[in-house]
């Protein structure tokens, strides 16, 4: 079923293994969002990179974060051993079905744009303004997430 839903959602899925799969959904600010998902005896585990462990300004990217976090979601905010910041949630495997998955796959979607430019702007500023002051000295447009989503 859940390989049918994904199918039907018009995702390439690549398998790494007999229960795990990657993915790619397409966002408008965040334009790839990997996601992996992991079936085990009793749960689908999903996992999303959101950011690498931002550069600057870490209480004011994890409060960003923790804010999110209190909004209801089957997915929420969480750092792995090097500090990236991911989306991580786990769903029954009896509570499965295509509309379940679609909402799983909706919310890692629209939560990873709602944040990605915050955390951008607010963890990696000077790489940003490095970037920006590059484009502005060859002719180039400004990076969109500078003023932004």
């Amino acid at each position: 079923m859940l390989l049918r839903t994904l199918d039907a959602s018009g995702l390439e899925v690549d398998a790494l293994g007999d229960d795990r799969w990657m993915t790619t959904l397409a966002g408008q600010w965040k334009r790839t969002v990997p996601l992996l998902l992991d079936l085990d005896e009793r749960h689908l585990h999903v996992t999303s990179l959101l950011a690498g462990a931002p550069d600057e300004g870490h209480a004011e990217v994890y409060a960003i974060l923790l804010h999110r976090n209190e909004k209801p979601a089957p997915v929420h905010f969480a750092l792995d051993d090097e500090g990236d910041i991911l989306l991580v949630g786990h769903l029954p495997i009896d509570t499965l079905d295509e509309r379940v998955v679609d909402e799983l796959l909706g919310a890692v979607l629209t939560i990873s744009d709602e944040t990605f430019n915050r955390v951008l702007r607010t963890g990696f500023a000077a790489y940003i303004e490095a970037e920006q002051s590059w484009r502005a000295a060859h002719d180039l447009p400004p990076n969109p997430v500078s003023t932004e989503g």
